[in-house]
């Protein structure tokens, strides 16, 4: 007989559908990351003191710029000879004004101070200072026109070699400060000097053109100024107001970056859609992930998110150089392991593992404050993926499937100690080995182990809860004896308490043998009859002797209805207790499509118009392996306890025969169950059924003698031990 191949839990369009996540989530971390980028401006404060990673000597811009900037400033400007009608049209304003000054002085009845108000209201001296009106009023009649001539001589004295705007005070001052030019007395000193600063005019002009051509000329003569910084120099300090040049020094250095660089971007976009594919293609052909796959891939993913974006950001906190740089070895990256292998296939969880520790070690080569420094040489980088994977494929190994939260802490220990051996390895290889780093190393490894640890039990408890996601704590909850609706199951259907109980044994050791889900098997076995606390009564395992049978009275029609009750009121029940769905998938799937076979064939007895839809349970067939196992151990249990011959051979012949009826009629079509875990499982109920019906030994019935030495023994138990009667 063909069985047609399973329905995949995870199909193609969901696996790339995770594998795009995952590409999503990892690309951008995976770009060159440049931290300072935003926050390093020019006039902006150094948020911390930055020292160069690797050496490097460039050619800077900003220095060569601001070189030849002061080599054209030194240049001086170049300017035309003095222009001669400045000269004239000065010397003759200044005639003129001093004509008429001479005429107010010899003006009569005025006083002297009428003589200095009327030359300040003269408009050819307006320029003239107060000083050198008074100046010039207290001059001697006798020595005036000496003054006039002195003053034109002087005039043009200045004016003849080329004044320029900036320099007519200092050229005045320079003229009258030699003996020969300055007059003996105070006040034509005094007159002499304002009326030569406000006559002297500038009579030369800049030649821009030449000017330019000196400068441009003084600037390609400067030669390139290159810098040059060692690892660990300090190229800004805390609190420094950054210079252009100090931006140009980062970005030689490669801690800032102005551009995108599409190769870097390509780069990494590749690296994360390379490692979203690989997941993917593993996810759609090994199906790792149970019910409900969708959630759990979400949990991956999002697990992944959290731990790399603390990889993209905790390594740019780690100075290179230093000691404390084993800390990027204390980033939980195992966690993602270890929570995928606690609900998926522990070989996906192992490929997880390398996946993560090659991202997180792509983030860290990538990491600017690190790069050149500390992971980028082909053993340092070697040393962060080996630590990072070495990791997270002994967390995933540790928590799979566990079932207490001291598997957890043990896994905290397991991680630390890998990542310890691999980083004391490394330190060894080393040529520059400090007693100090093994401190260093060794708290690394602690925090790595207890931080993976606790993420993981984080993400259980917390998004395993808000995505609806059952972990095996959670089911471990389920599985004990004192839950709420197993103890009602033994106080009011104590038959299918015994029988859930028995079917549970029979499955979870069969599940066991063939590497299903054991504690998924147990869980299910546990609940997959709760239905039938709705009405116990009407099944057979909870009739009381000496009852009739509720069924008797019953048309064979309704007595199936009731019977295939169960599983809708289990349904009910179950979520009303709120029973994860991997656990009530049991309560449908146990019975598959099966017919109710007794009152099928009652009715049939009968006489009457039947239609075996009216007798046959909903569905849906069993879909994993751990639902087949209990379908089976269902069967197989009941049938056995039904029949009164439980000889071993009568044994393995209703385990044959069951198990054949069941493929025959097509129930195991849509799990993934193979036919040699068929067989194992067979054998597994065999061996199980044949130790609990096993032959027992018949005691004989005690004597006349030996009831009567009980009966002493129980009225003085302080009678010889010798008259005590042993008993097999």
């Amino acid at each position: 007989m063909f069985r047609r191949r399973p329905l995949p839990v995870v199909s193609r369009a969901a696996a790339l559908l995770f594998g795009l996540a995952i590409a999503l989530v990892s690309a951008p971390l995976l770009m060159p990351v440049f931290p300072f980028g935003d926050e390093l401006k020019v006039g902006a404060a150094a948020p911390r003191t930055i020292e160069a990673t690797e050496s490097v000597t460039y050619a800077s811009n900003a220095l060569t710029a601001a070189a030849r900037d002061q080599a054209a400033a030194d240049v001086p400007g170049v300017f035309l000879p003095p222009d001669s009608a400045v000269s004239q049209q000065r010397a003759s304003a200044l005639k003129a004004f001093l004509e008429e000054v001479r005429a107010i002085r010899m003006r009569p009845g005025l006083s002297s101070q009428e003589q200095v108000v009327q030359i300040g209201a003269l408009a050819s001296g307006s320029g003239l200072a107060a000083a050198g009106r008074t100046s010039l009023v207290a001059i001697e009649r006798s020595e005036f026109d000496a003054f006039v001539t002195r003053a034109a001589s002087a005039l043009e004295g200045i004016m003849k070699a080329g004044v320029k705007d900036s320099e007519i005070e200092a050229r005045v001052d320079q003229f009258l400060a030699t003996p020969a030019n300055a007059p003996a007395s105070t006040a034509e000193q005094t007159a002499l000097r304002e009326l030569m600063r406000a006559f002297v005019a500038p009579n030369v002009r800049l030649d821009e053109e030449a000017t330019r051509r000196a400068r441009d000329e003084a600037r390609a003569a400067t030669a390139l100024v290159y810098q040059t910084y060692a690892v660990g120099q300090v190229i800004v300090a805390e609190g420094q107001a950054l210079s252009e040049a100090d931006i140009e020094a980062l970005q030689a250095a490669g801690l800032i970056e102005t551009g995108i660089d599409w190769y870097d971007v390509a780069g990494g976009g590749l690296f994360a859609l390379g490692a979203g594919l690989l997941l993917a293609i593993f996810v759609f052909q090994l199906q790792p992930f149970p019910t409900p796959a969708g959630r759990r891939m979400a949990v991956t993913v999002l697990t992944a998110a959290v731990v790399l974006l603390a990889v993209r950001f905790l390594l740019l906190e780690v100075g290179p150089g230093r000691g404390d740089h084993y800390l990027v070895f204390a980033i939980p990256v195992a966690a993602v392991a270890m929570v995928t292998a606690s609900f998926a296939d522990l070989s996906f969880a192992a490929l997880v593992a390398v996946v993560t520790g090659l991202l997180a070690t792509f983030i860290g080569i990538t990491a600017p404050d690190l790069a050149g420094a500390t992971f980028t040489g082909p053993i340092e980088a070697l040393e962060l993926a080996i630590a990072y994977t070495a990791g997270g494929l002994l967390g995933a190994v540790t928590v799979y499937r566990a079932e207490r939260l001291s598997r957890f802490a043990f896994s905290a220990v397991a991680v630390s100690g890998a990542t310890w051996v691999v980083l004391a390895a490394f330190w060894m290889l080393g040529e520059m080995r400090a007693v100090e780093d093994l401190g260093w190393l060794s708290l690394a490894a602690g925090i790595n182990g207890a931080a993976s640890a606790v993420l993981a039990v984080g993400v259980f408890v917390l998004l395993s809860m808000a995505l609806g996601v059952t972990t095996r704590l959670q089911l471990m909850e389920l599985v004990r004896a004192d839950h709420p609706l197993l103890l009602r199951l033994q106080e009011e259907a104590p038959g299918t308490y015994h029988h859930s109980m028995m079917v549970s044994a029979l499955a979870e050791r069969a599940a066991t043998r063939i590497g299903a889900d054991a504690l998924v098997v147990r869980a299910g076995s546990h609940y997959h009859d709760i239905g039938k606390l709705a009405q116990p009564r009407y099944y057979i395992e909870n009739s009381l002797d000496g009852l009739a049978s509720p069924h008797t009275d019953l048309p064979p029609a309704e007595s199936a209805r009731l019977i295939r009750e169960h599983v809708t009121n289990g349904l009910e029940i179950a979520r009303r207790y709120r029973v994860p769905q991997v656990v009530r998938d049991f309560i449908p799937q146990h019975h598959g499509t099966r017919l109710v076979t007794y009152f099928y064939r009652r009715a049939i007895q009968d006489g009457d118009d039947v239609s075996a839809s009216d007798f046959r349970y909903a569905g849906p067939l069993p879909q994993s392996k751990e639902a087949a196992i209990v379908m089976l151990s269902d069967s197989c249990e009941a049938v056995i306890r039904a029949r009164q011959e439980r000889a071993q051979s009568h044994i393995d012949e209703v385990v044959d025969s069951v198990i054949a009826e069941r493929l025959a009629e097509g129930q195991l079509d849509e799990c993934d169950i193979t036919m040699k875990e068929i067989q194992q499982v067979a054998a597994s109920f065999k061996a199980t059924l044949r130790a609990v019906y096993h032959p027992r030994i018949e005691y004989p019935a005690a004597t006349v003698d030996e009831v009567a030495v009980i009966a002493r023994l129980a009225e003085d138990p302080g009678a010889s031990r010798s008259q005590s009667v042993e008993t097999v």
